[in-house]
């Protein structure tokens, strides 16, 4: 169970924190989020502080400036050194293993143009999987080009926040398509922001980022990889896109849905082949893209045989 005097450090708090407290308070606030024995915690908790220590004061200063002020804004947060250093080793105390396949798929959609990754969406640590999945298969290069689209959720919380530092992020408002959207925001206010996240995106796509979109809007609720929302289309209808799938495995065991903790475990990825726009147009690249992935997903991450892409 999560600590609560840790569970409770407010963002507010990171950024009044001193250098000092900083160092000492870290470690255990991010093994505080690790379920299981105390062992795990402690495993964590030692990654998290060997990291710390190799930090200079201007880093951890930095970084704890981002940590307050990320996300309060729609638009681009660039990864923090800091932070993408913390959570790498974290995760990888957590994550025994995380196999990639298709790395090369990736390089050679990277070399005809812009890429945007179509993935599945099975919890909060997706995106830093990603990341350490990247790092540890030998591509830090790939892994540091990416950049997720995040909705508000994504900067909710001090742990939620210091893991989205990990990579580049666009902060979007949440699509008004989704179930369980609760945005205060009208719809002409959503459809404004998203069309500003649009082409935000495709400008980094274009600059050599690799734009991680979850098609399906919001975690899958029983792990099976459900229908892409349609107004992830507009990501993909611009000159030179490739559309990349990629396909998660067990990050579901990692942070379950409902649960706030992290579990020792394993996961996998695998990347598709990359499907041209200007070939098959955005709606039918789409199609493929979603198609390749639930191929790729295990059995128990297939869609329902009443599931499409579409719904």
């Amino acid at each position: 169970m999560v600590s609560k005097g840790m569970a409770e450090l407010s963002l507010e708090a990171f950024e009044g924190l001193d250098l000092a407290s900083a160092r000492r308070l870290i470690p255990p606030w991010l093994g505080a989020f690790v379920a299981g024995p105390p062992e795990h915690a402690a495993l964590s908790e030692r990654a998290a502080a060997d990291v710390i220590d190799g930090l200079s004061d201007d880093q951890i200063s930095d970084a704890l400036h981002c940590l307050a002020t990320t996300g309060a804004e729609y638009g681009f947060y660039a990864a923090d050194p800091a932070a993408r250093a913390l959570t790498r080793a974290y995760m990888g105390s957590i994550t025994a293993q995380s196999p990639v396949v298709g790395v090369e798929r990736l390089r050679s959609a990277m070399d005809k143009g812009p890429v945007l990754l179509l993935c599945n969406h099975l919890a909060y640590c997706d995106t830093v999987f990603k990341d350490l999945a990247l790092v540890r298969a030998g591509a830090p290069d790939l892994a540091e080009r990416l950049i997720a689209i995040a909705g508000p959720k994504v900067y909710d919380t001090p742990f939620r926040r210091m893991a989205s530092l990990v990579i580049g992020t666009i902060k979007t408002a949440q699509s008004t398509a989704i179930a369980h959207s609760k945005s205060e925001l009208t719809p002409r206010q959503v459809a404004e922001i998203a069309v500003g996240t649009v082409r935000l995106a495709q400008a980094k796509m274009r600059e050599g980022g690799l734009v991680v979109l979850y098609g399906e809007g919001s975690r899958s609720r029983d792990q099976r990889f459900g229908p892409f929302i349609k107004a992830i289309r507009k990501y993909a209808q611009f000159e030179g896109a490739l559309l990349v799938p990629v396909a998660l495995s067990n990050i579901d065991q990692l942070m379950p849905v409902g649960q706030h903790q992290m579990h020792h475990g394993s996961g996998s990825m695998q990347i598709g082949e990359g499907i041209s726009v200007d070939e098959f147009g955005a709606m039918d690249a789409i199609f493929q893209a979603w198609g390749q992935i639930a191929d790729m997903l295990p059995e128990h991450h297939k869609p329902h045989a009443h599931v499409s892409c579409w719904g």
